[in-house]
């Protein structure tokens, strides 16, 4: 028991406790709280947290964590609390974000001057002094009108990163009745980092003034770029056939004002992430489990600000999915309602949670309605493409025909999906012909989309056809995403095609060290070693294998080579 007294202790001295809590429970409860932190659970993390806190330790480490992931949990008004005890320390170690919160929880009950007060110390990092900058905006506008609040954001030009300002300027702007200037700073906030929520914004503003036409372009311009773009390009083209009107973003409060500007931050520190977890892949370096507490902590004081906001609903919704938080994730994502345009993808995201919770009949019913109801490409895509993993191929090139019907003849470059699934599907049912065509017609869609080169060239080399354009493809693909363990495979399984081992083995190793959880590339491993005469470490290859999960059709062949090995090769 000599660990436990002396963690005790050490919290005790840290915290000036007149009496010490059970040692056991403090314990066990603050190791709960790292260990659920560490995997990313963020309910269990600022509950144990909280736990160890209520028992009167207040270590600088235990009430950072307590206030931190009570924000990542949505419970605002508690973070809101420690952040008074954090801020009335004499050391102030990473305060940035409780003074944020407690900003927040001051704009939300309309107590701007206290808020301005949260707001004035310096920040140390660049995206709290930006968000800052922007939240004091609002508090301004909330006590003193839009007027003062524009001439204190355009002073903070200088003092921070100033490519968010623009979206608010567009905002006060129109509160201030300037709809000229609204609609310049709107043009700008598209050219900077408006985001998407500036997107919708503007369109739904040149609705509100009367500029249909303009509108309407807009909108078809969206609409030809993937993801949210087009999302918000479908709804807001819709509105404008129903000749309804958007009015969420008419006379925005400073409560809604300052979600927004979480939001945006929030996103952009989780494209950051995104991007630099990108880039070392690429550069070779291995990279662990993601971790977004930063961008959720963000999005949820923004929630707390506007509980409706759909696009921080959507984003908070998502980071839940990916840490594996699926029950709470589908919670939040329910609240998205039919009338926005992130209703359907959020439909798509509740089906994956229940997919994470092995409710697979749920996750289906859910794509199939969302599927049927004949507004979301991206909708049928996801039910064909569980109905393939089911292995359910006839239905699942049935739904694939249906989304291709739908397409123009210039199709947008992202529809090569479409044609990938289907060939995907018709080759499990032994159709490689209008597989091909479909591969084909995929890459000639999109040139440059490496899994469409790969794709087809490695059903080329798999089949010991067209090896010499195969290689072209499959090389293209490499070139684009050199650190991929699948498309280096391909590479690999060419050479192998051609008999040629000694250049294929390296190849395949390589892969194998990317993914060495993938079963087609570890049979693949095992296959070359044969052909190698390096037969012990094939057969160890091929054990591996069977203990990878491997499909069906996989398991038998690997199990048929380990008593009979490869066949003789022929002449």
């Amino acid at each position: 028991m000599k660990f436990l007294t002396i963690g005790i202790a050490v919290f005790c001295l840290a915290a000036g406790c007149a009496s010490a809590p059970d040692e056991t429970s403090v314990v066990g409860d603050y190791l709960s709280g790292r260990l659920a932190a560490g995997s990313n659970d963020i309910r269990e993390a600022a509950s144990s947290f909280e736990d160890v806190e209520a028992e009167g330790v207040e270590a600088k480490e235990v009430l950072r964590g307590a206030f931190f992931f009570k924000v990542a949990s949505g419970d605002i008004e508690g973070a809101a609390a420690l952040a008074d005890k954090i801020l009335a320390n004499e050391e102030k170690e990473d305060d940035d974000l409780a003074r944020l919160t407690i900003a927040a929880r001051d704009l939300k009950h309309g107590k701007y001057a206290a808020a301005r007060d949260a707001l004035a110390a310096k920040a140390e990092v660049e995206y709290f002094s930006a968000s800052m900058a922007i939240l004091d905006a609002w508090a301004i506008a909330g006590e003193e009108g839009p007027e003062p609040a524009l001439k204190a954001l355009a002073k903070k030009d200088g003092d921070t990163f100033r490519g968010f300002h623009p979206l608010h300027q567009a905002f006060l702007f129109e509160n201030a009745g300037l709809d000229d200037e609204a609609r310049t700073a709107y043009q700008l906030a598209l050219m900077t980092y408006g985001g998407v929520v500036g997107r919708d914004a503007y369109g739904a503003f040149l609705q509100r003034t009367g500029n249909i036409d303009e509108a309407r372009a807009h909108y078809e311009l969206l609409a030809q770029y993937p993801g949210l773009d087009r999302q918000v390009a479908k709804r807001g083209l819709e509105r404008l056939a129903a000749g309804k009107t958007d009015k969420t973003w008419a006379n925005v409060t400073p409560q809604k004002g300052a979600a927004v500007a979480l939001y945006s931050f929030g996103s952009a520190i989780l494209q950051q992430m995104a991007d630099q977890r990108d880039a070392a892949q690429k550069a070779g370096f291995r990279v662990g489990d993601a971790n977004y507490d930063m961008p959720l902590a963000f999005t949820r004081i923004a929630l707390y600000l506007w509980p409706d906001f759909d696009h921080a609903q959507r984003l908070a919704g998502a980071i839940l999915n990916a840490y594996g938080d699926n029950e709470r994730a589908i919670d939040m994502l329910k609240k998205i309602p039919k009338s926005s345009a992130f209703y359907e993808q959020a439909q798509i995201d509740i089906a994956g949670g229940l997919m994470g919770l092995g409710r697979e009949a749920e996750a289906e019913k859910v794509l199939r309605a969302a599927a049927r109801s004949g507004k979301s490409q991206e909708a049928r895509l996801n039910y064909a493409n569980l109905l393939a993993g089911q292995g359910r191929h006839r239905e699942a090139v049935a739904v694939y025909g249906k989304l291709i019907d739908t397409l123009s003849e210039d199709p947008p470059e992202d529809s090569w999906r479409f044609f990938v699934g289907r060939a995907a599907s018709l080759m499990e049912l032994g159709q490689w012909p209008p597989a091909e065509k479909d591969l084909e017609r995929a890459v000639e869609i999109a040139p440059k989309e490496p899994t469409a080169l790969n794709y087809l060239g490695y059903s080329w080399a798999e089949r010991g056809e067209n090896l010499d354009k195969a290689f072209d493809l499959i090389e293209q693909a490499v070139a684009i995403k050199p650190n991929s363990g699948a498309f280096i495979d391909s590479l690999g399984w060419a050479h192998y095609q051609r008999g040629d081992y000694k250049e294929a083995v390296g190849h395949l190793e390589h892969a194998a060290s990317l993914e060495p959880a993938d079963p087609t590339i570890t049979d693949h491993l095992g296959d070359v070693y044969w052909r190698l005469g390096r037969k012990i470490e094939a057969r160890y290859e091929w054990k591996r294998v069977l203990e990878l999960e491997p499909s069906d059709k996989l398991r038998d062949s690997v199990e048929k080579k380990l008593e009979e090995g490869l066949p003789e090769e022929s002449a």
